[in-house]
């Protein structure tokens, strides 16, 4: 099954992510696509690693991409990515804060994901709602959303089950949950 899970800041989609994962099989690699670049970030880093220790995940460390890190693994492996949003920024913006070419960026990812996809009986990425809010963003941020949204259709186009969640309930968008 693919199966992607979209939500706001804080809206549960992580903590729904990771229990739709335990559901798929018994051998789970989390993806983190979080730099621990701030004291913020580490405390959310910290978080996630509480919200799933004890489930079975063994973690990869992906900052900017997937290649190379999953495509070896066994055919009936879930694998959850968490999250687009993080990746997307990580591939996006260098460690030096310039901005990369959106459109490569885009179409690597979006190779990557597809390999993903196909190497991995069971995948589940957690995506971002961002750029709902009607503030104007600037050229990067513009840039980040539009490259997010375009990995988003893309996974949902291709996923088994599309979920948004809110305020911690799961409302599925497309098929039907395990």
């Amino acid at each position: 099954m693919k199966a992607l899970v979209v939500g706001g800041s804080g809206s549960g989609k992580s903590q729904f992510a990771e229990d739709l994962a335990c559901t798929l099989g018994p051998k789970r690699t989390y993806v983190a696509t979080m730099a621990p670049g701030s004291a913020e970030a580490q405390a959310r880093i910290q978080r996630h690693r509480t919200q799933r220790a004890g489930r079975g995940f063994v973690t990869h460390e992906c900052l900017g991409t997937i290649a190379g890190h999953l495509v070896a693994g066994a055919h009936d492996d879930v694998v959850l990515l968490d999250d687009m949003g993080n990746l997307v920024a990580n591939a996006l913006f260098g460690p030096d804060g310039r901005m990369g070419d959106p459109a490569q960026v885009v179409c690597r990812l979006e190779r990557e994901l597809a390999s993903l996809c196909t190497c991995h009986r069971h995948v589940v990425v957690v995506g971002d709602q961002a750029g709902s809010d009607g503030i104007a963003p600037s050229d990067q941020t513009a840039a980040w959303l539009h490259a997010c949204g375009t990995l988003c259709c893309g996974m949902a186009a291709r996923a088994d089950v599309v979920a948004e969640v809110v305020c911690g309930v799961p409302h599925v968008l497309k098929g039907v949950l395990p």
